[in-house]
């Protein structure tokens, strides 16, 4: 048996990406229709179809005769037959796999790819954001798909197992795709970008295609528990599958990994130093605020006491899919432009419950702006709060749904003029967590051009260039006041001194 992952980091709600949409690169949409569709396909794949209800869906691989993993979808039953939806660039193989078996039976598969656009709905309110926008069979709960007018727009909706928890895939005709873009965005529902929807399927556990191997087996994809049917009768490639389950374990399988900081995909893990796999899919995670990435992993290299580092950045196991986050139930006492003020239950050691304010934030960052290698860009902004000017590193609220690198680029231009020709995670701290929950994300900014700022009404902000033994000098004898911008440079300044 695999052993259990134990959580580095705890999925945090004030991580969570808010609710935004993604229009996603084409997907496969391969449909069977046909008196012997959902029969024949069951033929063909681990899921148990023939059980499927209309407007129900589920995961499933589809298999070679010895067992190798050719394709991981998601399946939906719907009135005609089935709808398969997988990664790009699946369709093909896929239609010619099954064509090939494919002789008497009153089945008509289609590759209708280039016949839809797909988007991503995302985020914990996107549930109740259809509900008001749009009208129709909104899928109820995960792994449930209807039919949806959005606007004018008839488009189908589903919610796959790779969506994660709260989020939506939503497909129309490749024709009414730029009209449903303009319609989302005349709705002010915020844009994400492709990185946060791979972050979403890294954070479900969802192997893409480059995740999958050559001859990976199901049961290495932790396929068991959601796309594995023991119960079902014959399929190609079952005999494989069916012993492994007989034998109780594979020797490898597909985990997550999460480091402090993101590492690219292709990146070494190592074992007490020896390389075991590598890493083939890569995301900084919200809701972990931290890096996270799939590779399959020797089952030895999991169950010893050697740690696991990957690129050279300590790295844990940590289950996937990420649980859905759980808030305690909160009284909302205050609701402002980019924050709430909240009270929520504190369980005591004694048994009883007692209650505490909490100010609850969006999250933001940090930069720490290099105009050369010993001179750093500070600000110096007007606070009315504590009724001072102060002198600190360019910040800013995550106000939008972005990459946190995105929005610490786009603060830096606002504030200082500077566009940075390369910007870099260094870490991420909670600015006070006995009452406020937020996290602050530090990147380091290089290789700047200048330009001119854009401030916002009521910003007043001058830009100070500092050399770096005096910005350090400055934390340190309390010229400089604030706490992020505190933490930033000694940070930054001990890993300089490290060499690191």
């Amino acid at each position: 048996m695999s052993p259990e992952p134990t959580p580095a980091v705890q999925p945090s709600a004030a991580a969570s990406p808010r609710t935004a949409w993604i229009p996603l690169p084409a997907r496969t949409c391969l449909t069977a229709r046909g008196k012997d569709a959902v029969t024949f396909v069951d033929h063909f794949t681990t899921a148990a179809v023939t059980r499927l209800e209309p407007g129900v869906c589920c995961a499933g691989f589809f298999t070679d005769a010895r067992g190798a993993v050719l394709a991981l979808t998601s399946i939906m039953r719907t009135a005609t037959g089935l709808w398969i939806d997988a990664a790009a660039d699946v369709a093909a193989s896929l239609r010619d796999h099954l064509e090939h078996y494919h002789i008497r039976e009153d089945v008509e598969l289609t590759d209708e790819s280039a016949a839809r656009a797909s988007f991503l709905l995302i985020g914990p309110g996107a549930e109740a954001w259809l509900a008001s926008h749009g009208s129709g069979a909104r899928p109820p709960q995960p792994l449930a798909h209807g039919g949806m007018q959005l606007g004018e727009i008839t488009a189908a909706v589903a919610r796959p197992t790779w969506c994660g928890t709260d989020g939506f895939l939503v497909q129309v005709a490749a024709a009414d795709g730029p009209r449903l873009a303009a319609w989302l965005d005349a709705a002010a529902l915020p844009r994400a970008d492709a990185a946060t929807a791979d972050a979403v399927r890294i954070e479900a556990g969802w192997p893409d295609p480059a995740d999958i191997l050559p001859k990976s087996l199901p049961q290495e994809l932790d396929g068991d528990a959601r796309a594995i049917s023991f119960t079902k009768g014959c399929y190609l490639g079952q005999e494989t599958v069916a012993r492994i389950d007989a034998l109780g374990h594979v020797n490898r399988r597909l985990v997550g990994l999460t480091t402090a900081r993101a590492v690219p995909a292709g990146a070494e893990v190592r074992c007490g130093g020896a390389p075991v796999a590598r890493m083939t899919s890569t995301c900084f995670s919200p809701r972990l605020a931290a890096g996270l990435g799939l590779a399959i992993v020797p089952l030895k290299a999991l169950a010893g006491d050697q740690p696991l580092d990957v690129g050279g950045e300590p790295a844990q196991v940590v289950p996937l899919p990420l649980p859905a986050v759980s808030v305690a139930a909160e009284e909302l006492l205050l609701e402002a432009r980019r924050f709430r003020v909240v009270r929520v239950p504190q369980p005591c050691a004694d048994g009883s419950v007692a209650s505490r304010e909490v100010v609850v934030h969006p999250g933001s960052v940090v930069v720490v702006p290099l105009v050369a290698p010993d001179e750093v860009c500070l600000v110096e902004v007007v606070r009315v709060a504590v009724g001072d000017t102060l002198v600190e590193l360019p910040a800013g609220t995550l106000d939008r749904a972005e990459p946190l690198a995105a929005a610490a680029a786009r603060e830096l231009a606002e504030e200082t003029g500077y566009r940075a020709g390369t910007i870099e995670a260094a870490g991420s701290f909670w600015m006070s967590p006995g009452i406020l929950r937020e996290r602050m994300h530090l990147f380091v900014a290089r290789d700047l051009v200048a330009g001119p700022q854009a401030l916002e009404p009521g910003e007043q902000i001058r830009t100070r260039h500092v050399a770096w033994a005096e910005a350090v000098a400055m934390c340190r004898d309390g010229r400089i006041e604030d706490a992020k911008t505190i933490a930033g440079i000694l940070l930054l300044d001990a890993r300089r001194r490290a060499g690191a």
